[in-house]
């Protein structure tokens, strides 16, 4: 990852606060270069640890953030203090940014676990309703987040300019343009949102089967801009094939491409499309529909659907998914066996899932996911929004600006802790440990995707729900049947009338 504070950190953890360089692009000229060269130096570069926050001191006030606690397994908080779940590497970030935080503003960071699925939203409307200033930071899942956002539970960030410093880095600018509204942000991610970053979707690579079939480096292909929808297919049935006479696939049959559901609508914004973009406004507007897009999807659904190519992970109906099923095993245990031991050559996966690798001997790599075509400049990985976390303030929190210092001094100060330790545990812990992977890393973190789309999910319930703008074209996938024109056709209305409903709210909130 670039390392904007680098050097910062470490005098900091010394000296409380001292000016330094990125070393990532550091300026490595001689003292007797021009003065010219020395303004080349890009504010990143110039950056001095919250320096762009007020002096103050709240003489040991207690910030009290509320986090999704243990009731979730793999989805749950790792991201404000030091969790017994947790790798070593990354307490001791956490630790190390807490510190910097609480010493420089004078302040005792707290954390809140809840223990239930609802019981974040029920405090959140609990709280609002009866004006109490419970918790001064609340971190919801963006689904949770939006809903509570339309309800006039939080405070618009974009309205805190010098206390929640959104245009810096250490935002994720995916979220912050991706996931405004009429030019307000009331939720953002960032680099201390580990769980954003987490269901980041990606692609893994199984490095021995590349070199047994004698493939190209997929590393190369990324970084000539060659690695597309075709490229996959072409290597996935290079690589496909069936071990014994059954004339039905199965899981213990090789897969040169494992999908999941929702990979389809990581495919089709990694295709460089949209389900919504924005008008002049900054308000959504449907764009999942249009003759490209067609094409587009076109190209994922054959893909997807060609047993010499791909196997269905979760479609329980048939193929992979079905017998795994059949087996006693969960398809991710499947899925995870399967390019484990050779038998898959890439499989769709979001970055938490590498940690199941962790108990195998497995020579994998990571890749995002592949553009359309040649001719598109940008890859683009997709944050499935489900359980990616986020940072609000309530309404009633007790002193907002307070709030949005502390908001952004830690998300500052993760930058070289806690980022950088969830990198190192990626990159080591899980045994990606090779030249190119910190490229592709920061290459994934770079081009991480939100859209408004697959937030609301309008029209529907969710992603599997076939009459929401993200669920018709992955239930398409999954029948077998391409559907795309007229499915969409049937559902337009409903996807238009829901989202323009929920442009009203944010437009009416003050």
């Amino acid at each position: 990852m670039k390392r904007f504070f680098s050097l910062a950190l470490a005098l900091l953890l010394l000296l409380s606060l001292v000016a330094c360089q990125s070393n990532s692009n550091a300026d490595t000229s001689s003292a007797g270069d021009s003065a010219s060269s020395e303004s080349e130096v890009s504010k990143e570069e110039e950056f001095v640890l919250f320096s762009n926050l007020p002096e103050i001191n709240y003489e040991g006030e207690t910030v009290r953030f509320l986090v999704e606690g243990d009731y979730m397994d793999t989805y749950k908080s790792v991201e404000v203090m030091p969790h017994e779940a947790s790798y070593e590497t990354l307490n001791g970030a956490i630790l190390d940014r807490n510190n910097l935080v609480e010493e420089r503003f004078g302040v005792k960071i707290e954390e809140y676990r809840t223990s239930s699925s609802t019981e974040m939203s029920n405090t959140l409307t609990e709280n609002a309703t009866a004006g109490i200033s419970e918790y001064d930071v609340v971190m919801p899942y963006v689904p949770a987040a939006a809903k509570a956002a339309q309800q006039g539970y939080f405070v618009d960030l974009a309205s805190l300019d010098g206390l929640i410093n959104k245009e810096m880095p250490y935002y994720d600018q995916g979220c912050v343009q991706g996931l405004s509204i009429g030019g307000k942000n009331y939720f953002l991610t960032g680099d201390m949102t580990l769980l954003a970053s987490d269901v980041t979707h990606v692609l893994l690579f199984n490095k021995d089967v590349v070199v047994d079939y004698n493939l190209e480096s997929p590393y190369d292909l990324v970084k000539d801009g060659k690695w597309t929808i075709d490229k996959l297919g072409e290597m996935a049935r290079t690589v496909t094939a069936q071990y014994d006479d059954n004339p039905d696939w199965t899981h213990m049959d090789k897969y040169g491409f494992l999908v999941n559901h929702n990979f389809i609508s990581s495919m089709f914004i990694g295709a460089g499309l949209r389900f919504t973009d924005k008008d002049n406004n900054d308000e959504p507007i449907i764009t999942v529909y249009s003759e490209n897009a067609t094409k587009v999807f076109n190209k994922i659904f054959d893909l997807v659907n060609d047993p010499t190519a791909c196997g269905q992970i979760d479609n329980t109906s048939r193929g992979f998914g079905s017998s795994a099923v059949a087996d006693g095993k969960t398809v991710w245990v499947a899925a995870t066996e399967a390019i484990a031991s050779q038998r898959c050559l890439f499989r769709a996966v979001a970055l938490n899932s590498i940690l199941a690798l962790g108990e195998y001997d497995c020579n994998f790599g990571v890749l995002p996911t592949p553009k359309y075509d040649e001719a598109q400049e940008n890859y683009y990985c997709r944050v499935s929004t489900i359980y990616a976390s986020c940072v609000a303030i309530p309404v009633n929190a007790k002193d907002v600006e307070m709030s949005a210092i502390v908001i952004d001094a830690m998300m500052q100060a993760s930058t070289d802790t806690v980022t950088e330790a969830y990198i190192e545990v990626i990159m080591k812990e899980r045994k990606i440990q090779d030249d190119e992977s910190e490229a592709m890393m920061d290459l994934i973190f770079d081009s991480r995707t939100y859209d408004f789309g697959t937030v609301f999910n309008w029209g529907g319930t969710g992603e599997a729900d076939s009459n929401s703008i993200t669920g018709f074209m992955n239930n398409i996938a999954w029948s077998g049947t391409n559907t795309f024109v007229s499915s969409w056709e049937t559902i337009a209305s409903g996807v238009e009338k829901a989202m323009n409903e929920t442009t009203e709210i944010f437009k009416n909130l003050d």
